[in-house]
């Protein structure tokens, strides 16, 4: 999620007519790249063709129906030799094509995966209803733990478990061990309700627990080393939240996790974050932004928020967000660092006594990991209420709900891009093929009455043309959508190995599936572009052919 959209900072315009413009601009990069990539893997191709011509070459000599059919196959690989030219073109212009449709067709898959409510553990959101930027008092947050608590016990979020927590690098719990199977027999909704009960006295340690490391609010503080003026080179901006909500690993979507950083960054991250608990005006800063205003690890800071109007932060450096997460750019402080600051400016004899103009809208936003779908639907129920986080209304809502809502008015684009697009793609393909495969056909129009006179049957002549073009068609699918497949990885990969990462390319995959798709569209649109070219290729009549050639 961006977290200058979330924060209220201006935005890009994005009107259709820019969305237009930026997809075009897109779909010209992707037709560039389909370009390259199709011209470099054209001796991937012809070395391909050669080496299954050689390979039927040697099994001519087989006895028969092998030596038979390995001689007809033969004059298959050599008809597409013969025009090195054509057959280039032909597979370059399917390249690109099916790079296209696999490129469309993954991208809205993705998306239409990445909104799709799912079923399992997910993050929820509470923000302002009606507001932008969601602005809450910051009571809201335990308001929320304690409608959490009122959930029946299958529905509360749960503490994770031994196994969980050797996997993602996250210290043992200070309830001791848990275990998953611990976890299964007590969150149930007929656990024993007797408060003395030693069962129900560990299952109300493990839901507390559970809502500590499932839960976190954010808060966004814009500030600048200046106070007079605001530019790139010194301002910050910073997400105000507890440290445990790092270590308990709900910052793993903003890449701080042990998958992203490896075993020694994820350590000293928390190394990092044990400094910060050491004392509230300990701060991290990404990287990047450090480099950006001229600062280290090790320096003290005062910068001057830019939305909490007189409110000034001295601060300590102590670490850094790695150049491959996504805060980078970015920085983290305390949450309370900044209530105490609110708390200060109340408490200022020259403020009157008065609070602080955004001291009670300072909560923009509050997470929680929920076990399942079940769980989170009980709980946007409660937040629904009457009478219920009503000043200002609050909502719940899934990330993946959010990013459908932003994506709605786009619903039609890709619905084009679908429906319309992606079969103008696949007619253009059988376009492509039908007019190589006919030009072929008519150059060879004698040579194909000579074969009928040699004794080939037509069903022989037109399967011949047949495999012509699905031969292009599945080695064009084939590699264009192992380029469209892989590129994405290998992007991704080689940013982080730089130590430069790109949002999208951290979360777009696409999906596996294309892998198959490439091939078998390659090989329908060879067998539907040849069919007509085929059936006229069957029917030639030798009397009328040697008339012409007399």
């Amino acid at each position: 999620m961006d977290p200058s959209m979330m924060a209220g900072q201006s935005a890009p315009d994005l009107s259709l007519m820019q969305m237009a413009i930026y997809g075009a601009g897109i779909m010209f990069l992707a037709i560039f790249l389909n370009l390259m990539l199709a011209v470099a893997s054209l001796p991937i191709f012809f070395a391909s063709i050669l080496a299954m011509f050689l390979g039927l070459k040697v099994l001519q000599d087989a006895p028969d129906p092998i030596g038979k059919f390995s001689k007809i196959g033969g004059l298959v690989f050599r008809n597409l030799l013969r025009n090195l030219l054509r057959t280039s073109l032909t597979y370059v212009a399917l390249f690109v094509l099916t790079g296209m449709l696999t490129f469309i067709y993954g991208t809205v898959k993705f998306l239409g995966d990445f909104t799709a409510e799912k079923e399992d553990s997910q993050m929820v959101i509470m923000s302002e209803k009606f507001s932008i930027p969601s602005q809450m008092p910051p009571g809201y947050a335990n308001q929320l733990k304690g409608v959490i608590e009122t959930l029946p016990p299958s529905n509360r979020p749960r503490p994770l478990s031994d196994e969980e927590r050797a996997k993602k690098g996250i210290a043992t719990s200070p309830l001791g061990s848990i275990k998953a199977e611990e976890l299964e027999r007590l969150f149930v909704d007929d656990l024993d309700k007797n408060p003395a009960s030693p069962q129900r006295q560990r299952f109300e340690q493990l839901a507390a627990q559970g809502i500590k490391e499932n839960f976190m609010t954010w808060s966004f503080v814009g500030a600048s080393l200046d106070p007079t003026k605001f530019t790139q080179e010194n301002n910050l901006f910073l997400f105000a939240l507890d440290p445990d909500a790092v270590t308990s690993g709900m910052m793993s979507e903003q890449g701080l996790n042990k998958e992203d950083l490896g075993d020694e960054g994820w350590a000293e991250m928390n190394r990092v974050i044990d400094l910060v608990k050491e004392d509230k005006q300990n701060i991290v800063v990404g990287e990047d932004r450090l480099k950006i205003i001229g600062k280290k690890v090790g320096d003290k800071v005062k910068f001057y928020s830019t939305n909490y109007k007189d409110i000034t932060f001295e601060c300590t450096i102590v670490g850094a967000f790695p150049a491959s997460s996504r805060l980078a750019g970015g920085a983290a402080m305390r949450y309370d660092y900044l209530l105490s600051k609110l708390d200060g400016y109340q408490a200022d004899a020259k403020n009157g006594g008065q609070p602080h103009p955004q001291a009670n809208r300072c909560l923009n936003l509050a997470w929680v990991r929920m076990p399942n779908k079940i769980s989170y639907q009980a709980l946007a129920a409660k937040v629904n209420e009457p009478g219920k986080f009503n000043a200002p209304a609050a909502k719940m809502e899934t990330f993946s709900a959010i990013v459908g809502s932003f994506l709605e008015p786009y619903k039609d684009i890709f619905w084009g891009m679908k429906y319309i697009i992606m079969p103008a793609i696949i007619a253009i393909m059988c376009l492509v093929i039908g007019i190589t495969i006919t030009i072929g056909v008519r150059e060879r129009w004698a040579e194909m009455a000579v074969m009928k006179v040699l004794g080939f049957q037509p069903w022989q002549i037109m399967s011949m043309i047949i495999s012509e073009a699905m031969l292009i068609g599945v080695f064009g699918g084939m590699l264009s959508t192992w380029g469209v497949y892989f590129l994405p990885r290998a992007i991704k990969y080689g940013t982080k190995a730089i130590g430069v990462k790109f949002a999208f390319f951290d979360n777009f995959n696409m999906p596996w599936q294309i892998l198959i798709y490439g091939p078998a569209l390659g090989l329908a649109v060879g067998l539907i572009g040849a069919a007509l070219p085929s059936w006229n290729a069957r029917k030639v009549k030798v009397s009328e052919v040697f008339a012409q050639v007399a």
